[in-house]
């Protein structure tokens, strides 16, 4: 018998062989099912698109882009741990330009003590052309007709 159960975003299984009434395969799938739900939680650690940080772009049109997260994450960890989650990210303080937009700029490690739990990629939000000559003039001009006004 199977059995299968969801409680606050975690939904776990049960498989009991050889009972030998359905009265107590039930009742041995309802025992596993209590036992994880009472000693284990899903901790969604990370939401795609979600930004992590910005980070600073040399010599690009724009100053800076966003790190965003590439997709969701999570882990089933033991009850009472999810204190216990160090966030380690790895990021440069600037990028050069150009800068793709989904470029992988970065991780995000999740980890309790030394065990990992998950790493998630960060991400470019947009992309950021380099800047030329013809881009500086261009601003230029944009910000002196702008002052005319």
């Amino acid at each position: 018998m199977s059995a299968s159960a969801t409680r606050n975003n975690l939904s776990l299984i049960a498989v009991i062989m050889k009972g030998s009434t359905s009265k107590i395969r039930f009742d041995e799938a309802t025992k596993l099912l209590d036992y994880g739900f009472s000693k284990f939680e899903y901790i969604k650690y990370s939401n795609k698109g979600d930004i992590a940080q910005q980070v600073y772009v040399e010599k690009g049109i724009s100053e800076s882009v966003n790190a965003i997260f590439a997709e969701d994450a999570g882990a089933l960890i033991p009850k009472g741990q999810s204190s216990d989650i160090v966030t380690n990210i790895s990021l440069p303080n600037t990028l050069q330009a150009p800068v793709e937009e989904g470029q992988v700029i970065g991780t995000v490690t999740y980890s309790i003590g030394d065990e990992i739990l998950g790493t998630v990629n960060l991400i470019a939000s947009k992309s950021v052309p380099k800047l030329t000559l013809f881009n500086m003039m261009s601003s230029v001009l944009d910000k002196w007709i702008s002052l005319l006004k």
